[in-house]
């Protein structure tokens, strides 16, 4: 009984032990097992006046002074984290960054605010320790989002990565990243209003896609009742949905879990439907969206001249993305699926031939084609994904590189077999690898959304388990690395699986509906990531040397 009462009068302030003692007589609870004598009582006024005689000597700038009287004051109290933190700012002016750090550290265990993470920080900074140091600025922005001096030192470690050329280490790169990172989101999510007469439903399994002209539309998906295939239209200026017009006799089915992307002549406007769950049974064909006026688009349906049995069976949970060819035209290629039998492993790739000028343009044709293991050219067969839907599939096009494709996660053959491996195709040598990722590696999980930017992958939300997930991950793709995004807990991403997302022209990732087994969302948020893009291309490309390296220079 006394060893648990000892316990939980040990995390009391000495106002509130003296205050109880005075109360209950019961001082010998506080006798150490080995000392066994009463811990010495604080006398608060004399440790406050002491600490106003630092202050006073802090903005006198005489440091040293500083230094000894709050030492005394942390004499007198050892875990005033207070006069730690202050003693800690002493010592930065007098460049004593290894003792400001001891000091930091104690008074962050003793009571964590935004001025000790600051300055420990700082001190970090100073010794190089780059890494420690956006750890740091990354909790206090919890304090402070919109904290202005943690910004400006957090951009400071991004310039110093970005300007130190091919005098680089693994270590500062990382840091580099990573306070880019941490700068972009952390404001967090900010939340939205789906509006509109009529506005998009709470939907899920819908796909969002951008046009050429910038803006984002939204097709199909499952309501609470009923599927949809209306086509809206976002206004980002005052965040309207419009219905838009559609024109045309071959309107395909209502679905979800469907695949909507850019095929044909790139700037055509031509978009591509396939698959998903269809409110007419399976669906095998292509469906093409095309622009009639700078507002609508006609329905169409391409004619395929191949023989039935070459063209691929329906799917949902599949993953496609558009590629642009030698030729110059986009193809779209698809990876995994649901079908009839079960989870899908192949890869295709879906042409578009537009019709002539001279002729109807209701006989423009598709073509499909499908990369098969034997394709890579190996006598072994090579490496290969497992089949799985609900998977997500990003283009990566590096300017000095063919262009790649990375899958992550998925379900397996049964919905519970979730994935979280990390595949990258090379479209010109039709050749996949697996990569050993490590860092903060995500739970398996499906239906969640994923984007590039530069040679970094985010990942939002997904099911995972038996609940639903909010988290945002990022993944170095240079170092198979992968990173927590922090954001605030107050402008967090309500959890979600089968929604939709888009990366804008601002940089921002968009994401609308999704839900849980309980329903679908009525909701939007969007993730600044606009300094991050801006960022993204020289952090890329920033040569990863030994650790050996030089790091002269401070970075203030």
């Amino acid at each position: 009984m006394e060893d648990k009462l000892r316990q939980e009068l040990q995390q009391l302030s000495p106002a509130q032990l003296r205050q109880l003692l005075s109360a209950s007589g019961h001082g010998q609870l506080l006798r150490g097992d080995e000392e066994n004598a009463v811990a010495p009582c604080v006398d608060e006024q004399l440790v406050t006046k002491t600490k106003d005689e630092g202050n006073a000597f802090f903005r006198q700038g005489r440091m040293n002074d500083a230094v000894s009287a709050y030492s005394r004051c942390i004499e007198m109290d050892l875990n005033n984290a207070v006069c730690l933190s202050n003693r800690a700012a002493a010592y930065l002016k007098l460049k004593h960054f290894d003792l400001a750090v001891k000091d930091c550290t104690k008074a962050i265990a003793a009571a964590p605010t935004i001025k000790s993470f600051m300055r420990r920080a700082t001190a970090y900074i100073a010794l190089r320790n780059y890494e420690q140091a956006v750890t740091d600025l990354a909790a206090a922005l919890e304090f402070e989002p919109k904290n202005k001096e943690c910004r400006a030192k957090l951009q400071a470690v991004v310039d110093t990565t970005t300007e130190r050329g091919e005098n680089i280490t693994a270590e500062l790169r990382r840091a580099g990243i990573r306070a880019a990172v941490v700068y972009s989101a952390c404001e967090g999510w900010e939340r939205s209003t789906v509006r509109g007469n009529p506005g998009p439903a709470a939907v899920n399994g819908h796909t969002l896609f951008k046009g050429d002209n910038g803006r984002i539309y939204l097709l199909g998906g499952r309501a609470v009742r009923e599927q949809k295939l209306d086509v809206f239209v976002l206004n980002e200026s005052d965040g309207y949905w419009d219905t838009v017009p559609i024109q045309g006799t071959t309107s395909p089915s209502s679905r979800s879990w469907h695949s909507t992307s850019p095929i044909g002549i790139q700037g055509s406007g031509v978009y591509c439907v396939y698959g998903g769950v269809s409110s007419r049974g399976e669906d095998p064909n292509v469906h093409l969206l095309t622009p009639t006026s700078p507002r609508g688009f006609q329905w169409l349906q391409p004619l395929s001249s191949q023989d039935v049995k070459e063209i691929p069976a329906s799917r949902s949970g599949h993953a496609a993305v558009s590629v642009a060819e030698d030729n110059g035209n986009r193809a779209v290629f698809i990876f995994g699926g649901r079908t009839k039998r079960g989870v899908s492993d192949q890869l295709l790739i879906l042409r578009y031939l537009p019709a002539d000028n001279d002729s109807n343009v209701e006989d423009t044709a598709i073509s499909w084609e499908e990369i098969t293991p034997q394709d890579a050219g190996t006598e072994t067969r090579p490496s290969w994904p497992s089949a799985r839907d609900g998977h997500s599939m990003c283009l990566l096009s590096a300017e000095k590189q063919t262009p790649r494709l990375i899958v992550f996660g998925g379900n397996g053959q049964l919905n519970d077999e979730r994935m979280n491996d990390v595949w990258i195709f090379d479209v010109e040598k039709h050749r996949w690898t697996l990569l050993q990722c490590s860092g903060d590696i995500p739970l398996p999980r499906s239906y969640h959304t994923a984007h590039t930017v530069g040679e970094f992958l985010f990942v939002v939300g997904g099911r995972t388990g038996e609940s639903e997930d909010g988290s945002v991950y990022m993944l170095d793709i240079q170092t198979a690395e992968w990173f927590k995004v922090r954001v605030p807990s107050d402008h967090a991403l309500t959890p979600r699986a089968w929604h939709s997302s888009v990366f804008t022209d601002a940089g921002q990732i968009f994401v609308l509906g999704g839900g849980t087994y309980h329903g679908p969302l009525k909701e939007a948020a969007t993730l600044d990531l606009s300094y991050f893009q801006t960022k993204a291309s020289s952090l890329s490309q920033v040569p990863i040397e030994n650790e050996n390296a030089s790091t002269s220079g401070e970075l203030e």
